[in-house]
């Protein structure tokens, strides 16, 4: 007889029928027997004598079932919606061998219409659904965040609780490059299955926070007068509708529903993301929530998140542009074909090959990125192409682009910049330009991160062109320092000073390494021996490299000189180090290799001299290729 819907989807609302300890240690068990795997979690709250009842309930999830795999999610947290696929297979791998595994959806406010949907949309329509809105049952078990798991015995023991794996180390840190190295909850699931004892019955989750209900109490800080413009600084530019935000936070509602989370990212630092240290106020669009900000924010939901005083204007938060932000842009550049990126896998970094057709050369004043899905797309960089190379590698490797992890996989002609996100569009000041050649082919390179479901993407680029004279030309000078790391080194250092032989107004600084990069810094030693910073990054992360634009050029006189220096960890306990065990890392465009690269983008008057020569003839090298 076909199963009925009703059937395939058990909603169970915890708080109307499960006891508030729901989940007890073995010792419990009637007549002081044990078992073989009898190693529970001792869960701080629960009451001695609820094994009968325990056994009642989660009977209406896996009545019989050998194993219970309590698996804790967020409709709404991208570590918890990038496991769906690993939560599917886990699923449908021990379904046969006599486990359950059940989703529990414990963030306040989470209906059950909410519930299903998100299953559904994520691959997970079929398991069992729990909703826990008052975490009776999260903090029966000890689960504090999405995604976590706890794993029940035959008898309804505790056995585990914890992650799911070790794919992220920390919430702010990107994910292990190779995936996990130790599958947690699938051991788990042997080890109860098989009667044996469970090795390590509990270990630490990462995730994004079970929102819970909030306390309120008077005199706090309110939204209306103290959160909103907070966040409509800060946030809501990228969380709104149709931005990379995982859920908006443009209204007191969305604020509230993600208060927890909101103060627990703030607090670490993790959000906005902002990587530079130091050097407040010196970047065009910083992203960075001063030490009073946080503390408001942390004390906001302390007190129960209060809307305050409705009657009087919130601050506006900043609408989401429906069309092109900067006006209707000179030229278009879309990729031909639409990206598949699948639900599960490591990261994706594609370059795909976008012509101009321009019939003469142009003068590019304003980038706009377009990203055509940005809940995969991670950042796009923009480089011109005037070689063909790019239509080489194309032509070269099946389906829509070709994959390249550092960078275009050749020389180019020069940059287009790029895309992260939180980065606004900006014009260049009046009189500077950056050259796009007549026929040139733009080569656009997309980082792309699985989210947990199947995606594609087709993203634009539109370029503005100069409506005055262009008198000075953008030209990007990278600084590289040489990379040779051995195995096992976890501080290996490289540095390199070069002489600046023009004056020169730097615009903007991009720093660039690989997985293994730890530090990054360069500084700037004018004539007369005063120094200056240019940028400091102390906890470099692949996954969040930027441009950064000074709100002011710095000026660097004729002789002055500009020192790159960085450090790698190439040692086994470096979870971003692609391999395993370590071995020596060298220079390469291949995620295994390295680089070391500080890209510098300035102006000058001098347009005469060698440097000038050297960065223009890089154009003239590849055209007389081409030929």
């Amino acid at each position: 007889m076909p199963m009925t819907r009703s059937a395939r989807v058990s909603v169970v609302v915890l708080s109307a029928i499960l006891p508030l300890a729901l989940l007890v240690g073995y010792a419990a068990v009637p007549g002081g027997s044990t078992a073989a795997n009898a190693t529970p979690v001792q869960v701080a709250g629960t009451q001695a004598g609820q094994i009968d009842t325990v056994q009642e309930k989660v009977g209406a999830i896996g009545r019989n079932a050998k194993a219970i795999a309590l698996v804790f999610i967020g409709t709404h947290c991208p570590i918890s919606n990038g496991y769906a696929p690993e939560i599917a297979a886990t699923a449908k791998r021990y379904r046969a061998k006599g486990a359950v595994v059940a989703l529990v959806y414990a963030n306040t406010g989470v209906t059950r219409a909410e519930a299903e949907q998100h299953a559904k949309e994520y691959g997970l329509a079929g398991l069992p659904i729990l909703l826990d809105p008052d975490q009776r049952l999260a903090d029966a078990v000890g689960a504090s965040v999405t995604p976590e798991v706890a794993v029940l015995g035959a008898d309804h023991a505790v056995r585990y609780r914890g992650r799911i794996d070790n794919r992220y180390i920390e919430r702010a840190a990107s994910p292990r490059p190779n995936g996990a190295t130790s599958h947690d909850l699938r051991s788990v699931l042997d080890a109860v299955l098989a009667g044996r004892a469970v090795a390590t019955a509990q270990t630490r989750a990462v995730g994004c926070a079970i929102e819970r209900p909030l306390r309120t109490a008077s005199g706090g800080p309110t939204y209306a007068r103290d959160v909103a413009p907070i966040l409509n600084a800060n946030c809501v530019s990228c969380h709104q509708a149709g931005e990379i935000g995982p859920f908006p936070l443009a209204t007191y509602e969305d604020a509230k529903l993600h208060a927890q989370n909101i103060a627990s990212v703030a607090s670490a630092k993790i959000m906005p993301p902002w990587k530079p240290n130091g050097m407040h106020g010196q970047f065009v669009g910083e992203r960075r929530l001063t030490d009073a900000q946080i503390a408001v924010l942390s004390k906001w939901v302390a007190t129960g998140a209060p809307q305050g005083d409705t009657t009087k204007p919130v601050a506006v938060a900043p609408s989401h542009a429906s069309g092109w932000q900067l006006g209707e842009p000179d030229l278009v550049l879309t990729m031909p074909d639409a990206y598949h990126i699948p639900a599960d896998g490591p990261d994706v970094w594609r370059c795909f090959v976008l012509p101009t057709n321009l019939p003469q050369d142009r003068q590019v004043v304003a980038i706009e990125y377009r990203a055509g899905n940005k809940s995969v797309v991670h950042h796009c960089l923009g480089f011109v192409d005037t070689t063909g190379k790019g239509r080489s590698l194309d032509a070269a490797e099946e389906g829509a682009g070709y994959t390249s992890f550092g960078g275009p996989g050749f020389l180019p002609a020069g940059d287009l910049g790029g895309w992260a996100p939180g980065n606004m569009p900006r014009f260049l000041p009046d009189g500077i330009g950056r050259p796009l050649w007549a026929k040139s082919d733009m080569i656009l390179q997309v980082h792309y991160h699985p989210d947990g479901k199947p995606e594609e993407d087709q993203t634009s680029v539109g370029l503005y062109f100069a409506r005055k004279p262009v008198t000075q030309r953008l030209y990007t000078l990278p600084i590289l320092a040489k990379v040779n790391i051995p195995a096992g080194d976890a501080a290996y250092e490289t540095a390199r000073t070069i002489h600046v032989p023009v004056d020169a107004d730097v615009i903007s600084v991009t720093p660039h390494m690989h997985l293994l990069g730890r530090q990054i810094a360069m500084s700037a030693t004018r004539p007369d021996g005063t120094t200056e910073p240019l940028i400091k990054i102390g906890d470099w992360d692949f996954n969040w490299q930027d441009t950064y634009t000074f709100v002011h050029p710095v000026h660097l006189p004729k002789g002055s000189e500009i020192a790159l220096s960085a450090t790698y960890d190439n040692s086994a306990d470096n979870p971003r180090n692609p391999n395993s065990p370590p071995k020596a890392v060298g220079w390469g465009e291949r995620t295994t290799d390295e680089m070391c690269i500080g890209f510098v983008s300035f102006v000058t008057r001098d347009t005469n001299s060698a440097l000038v020569r050297m960065l223009e003839g890089s154009r003239r090298r590849q055209s007389a290729e081409a030929k």
